[in-house]
């Protein structure tokens, strides 16, 4: 390590020289979030690697929701190696987290480099993203007995939301309240299913130019296999048949057998995408 590298946490007078690194990294990881990298400022942990001020790598990790640390950002300046940059970061981000509940680490590797990283430092293998893509034909009704109704998600409905999305997923894959406000306001689309007056699931969709993406869709557990979802997200297609959009993705995990079966029935075809999900704990 170069003598003249200091690691520190970061602050938000750093917000510039932090964005002028993401304009140039070579090596940039982002999450797929919410909130941009830079919106986790003034939360911990998130590294810097400094030389004479001058900002050469980030590393971030703050959880949300409170035990899960998705690796948020990840990003080096061309003048410092990627594993050595690694090397002073993310035992640092261990540190953190030892002295604190029991906090698992993940990484959605997108590049390969990235993978390599993740590896070496003995993530181990989760599961695996895939990538499905509608094929434009509207799917057929389906009748639910008792009657459900969907309307538009408002903000006063985020804490039933909540409870629908942490009874639906596994620890890794929830969002917090707060998570759930930041995709409502970047929604195209988000409904609630509703039955005798409860919310029982949702959906939460974004767009950009003529695509879509069904971004997250939850149902209570005891509600399944009353058609719940396929009526969200017919209701959604239906939707941005109207609006001209054409092309609308969604990802689900390769071993969620349930959620593959809904989305192949209602006209989604696997694309050969995916992504590794790798956790470290």
């Amino acid at each position: 390590m170069q003598p003249d590298l200091v690691v520190r946490q970061a602050v938000s007078a750093d917000l510039p020289a932090l964005t002028a690194l993401l304009e140039t990294a070579p090596y940039l990881h982002r999450h797929l979030d919410w909130r941009p990298p830079l919106g986790w400022l003034g939360r911990e942990p998130f590294f810097l690697v400094e030389q004479n001020k001058n900002i050469l790598a980030a590393l971030a990790c703050p959880p949300d929701p409170p035990n899960i640390a998705w690796i948020r950002l990840f990003a080096v300046h061309s003048s410092l190696p990627i594993q050595t940059a690694w090397n002073m970061l993310y035992p640092l981000v261990q540190a953190f987290y030892d002295h604190q509940a029991e906090i698992t680490t993940a990484g959605i590797i997108i590049f390969p480099w990235f993978g390599d990283l993740l590896i070496n430092a003995g993530f181990r293998l989760h599961q695996e993203i895939v990538v499905l893509e509608w094929d434009n034909i509207l799917p057929p009704p389906v009748y639910s007995n008792p009657p459900i109704t969907i309307r538009t998600m408002e903000p006063p409905d985020l804490p039933d939301v909540e409870r629908v999305d942490h009874l639906a997923f596994d620890p890794l894959w929830q969002n917090s309240q707060e998570s759930l406000e930041l995709a409502l306001q970047q929604s195209i689309n988000a409904t609630v299913a509703e039955l005798a007056g409860e919310i029982v699931g949702y959906q939460i969709s974004t767009a950009a130019g003529y695509s879509a993406h069904l971004a997250r869709l939850a149902v209570l557990p005891e509600m399944q296999k009353r058609s719940i979802g396929y009526w969200l997200v017919r209701d959604l297609l239906e939707r941005f048949s109207h609006q001209e959009l054409y092309r609308v993705t969604v990802n689900t995990q390769d071993n969620n057998i349930a959620s593959l079966a809904l989305y192949q029935k209602l006209g989604f075809w696997l694309t050969g995408e995916r992504f590794q999900v790798r956790v470290w704990q």
